[in-house]
């Protein structure tokens, strides 16, 4: 029997690789950026004299991202695509606004578009998760799966503990046909995250695809315990059932 396993698009640290039907990541949401401080040292009537001035172009960038912010929420991406790229137009700098854009293309469906602004603001603020993140999910969605995986590893080593990145990366992994290192990365999210019904279902099924049958089976159970009326439960008890009659020791084909 061929245990087929829905998958829907995954979301992304902020708004993700094919995601197992039903299952919800934690987002990091859109934000607003907030009005830096200039390193310039111009005074102006009212001020201290030490007391930088705030550039007018980070007023317009903060609002316009605020108006972003309001109607991504709203619901309205045309909107806020355009609020975006009006704060990245007056703060180019803004990497916020710029990883907010980027986020904001993908979830239009317009990935391609938002990797020059996620490139851009891993230039301007290299080391933050969420941006490697975000440009390796662009990545993922379209299907460029090695700079996916390239992406989702270095999000992994900035935020090592987080369960999202770990089962995005897996994804990606298996989707790249690194079926070992998928393994291990489903291993990794059941770890952080062993409440996750779907992500034992997944780890089930790379295990069962490397000839580790008895071990897919305990991770095939565990989905069950977690998730016993879910839409891939009855496919689960038929797998289970062929395991256990010795008539399913060959892998299935991948779905």
């Amino acid at each position: 029997m061929r245990l087929i396993i829905v998958g829907a698009p995954v979301v992304a640290c902020a708004i993700a690789i094919g995601m197992p039907a039903g299952w919800r990541q934690k987002p990091a949401p859109v934000q607003a950026s907030a009005t830096a401080a200039s390193s310039g040292q111009v005074t102006s009537p009212g001020r201290k004299r030490d007391e930088p001035l705030v550039p007018a172009s980070e007023f317009v960038a903060a609002d316009a991202s605020r108006s972003g912010v309001a109607a991504y929420n709203g619901g309205n991406l045309a909107t806020a695509v355009t609020q975006f790229t009006t704060a990245v137009d007056a703060d180019p700098n803004n990497a916020e606004a710029l990883n907010n854009l980027g986020q904001v293309l993908v979830k239009s469906g317009r990935a391609r578009e938002a990797l020059p602004y996620f490139d851009r603001a891993i230039a301007v603020s290299d080391g933050v998760w969420a941006y490697h993140f975000n440009r390796a999910r662009a990545y993922a969605e379209l299907q460029e799966w090695r700079r996916a995986v390239s992406g989702y590893t270095e999000a992994a080593r900035l935020f090592p503990d987080d369960y999202v990145t770990q089962f995005n990366l897996a994804k990606a992994r298996q989707a790249d046909g690194d079926l070992s290192g998928a393994t291990e990365g489903y291993a990794r999210a059941v770890e952080l995250a062993p409440g996750q019904a779907d992500f034992h279902l997944w780890y089930g099924q790379a295990l069962d695809l490397s000839g580790r049958q008895q071990d897919a089976a305990a991770a095939y159970r565990r989905f069950l315990e977690l998730e016993p009326g879910g839409s891939q439960a009855e496919k689960v008890k038929a797998r289970l059932a062929e395991l256990s009659s010795g008539a399913g020791e060959a892998p299935p084909k991948a779905s």
